[in-house]
């Protein structure tokens, strides 16, 4: 897999995200082709693209710097450690990700979010960063939990005209191996 290698989204890319396929969740690619661009252009979102040796989109991945409230009590049952004074803590939030339908099942997926962490875990030993969060559809959430991500929320949400169950998830950052 390591012969995966990324570029920061720019305009080159316009033609190749919309050969972008996402079928197991549309909204993805649609975030790539519509959206992505412009919030990476004005610095809200960044999105990494990464491609195999013959050139070919594999996956994608957009981060942006966020903060979350997290219940006491999770906090409790996890162990974590967390300044009690603060009610919201800074996060990083995967925004979305996606593995090109044609390449799914081939590890990349698992090879991308490592990407995240690893990214994830540079920022924390330059600034404050308590979690990485993301919004799993109920499809992988159990992929997210292999990765020690926990469930803190769970709510009903329209994308696109139809009705999907999102679920808010974290993973505590500065105590991994």
């Amino acid at each position: 897999m390591s012969n995966l290698t990324f570029e920061y989204l720019d305009y080159k890319h316009e033609g190749i995200i919309q050969e972008f396929i996402c079928d197991e969740e549309p909204s993805v690619a649609i975030f790539l082709k519509e959206h992505a661009l412009r919030l990476h252009k004005l610095q809200s979102a960044i999105t990494r693209l990464y491609f195999d040796e013959n050139q070919n989109l594999i996956g994608f991945f957009t981060l942006f710097n966020d903060h979350v409230s997290i219940h006491k009590g999770i906090v409790k049952k996890e162990n974590w450690e967390l300044p009690n004074e603060l009610s919201q803590f800074p996060a990083i939030k995967l925004h979305y990700f996606g593995v090109d339908s044609r390449f799914q099942r081939r590890g990349y997926g698992e090879y991308l979010l490592l990407e995240v962490i690893d990214i994830c875990q540079d920022i924390v030993r330059v600034s404050g960063c308590n979690f990485l969060t993301l919004e799993a559809f109920e499809n992988v959430v159990e992929f997210y939990k292999t990765y020690g991500f926990i469930r803190f929320n769970t709510r009903k949400q329209f994308i696109q005209g139809q009705r999907v169950v999102l679920t808010d998830m974290a993973l505590k950052l500065g105590e991994l191996d």
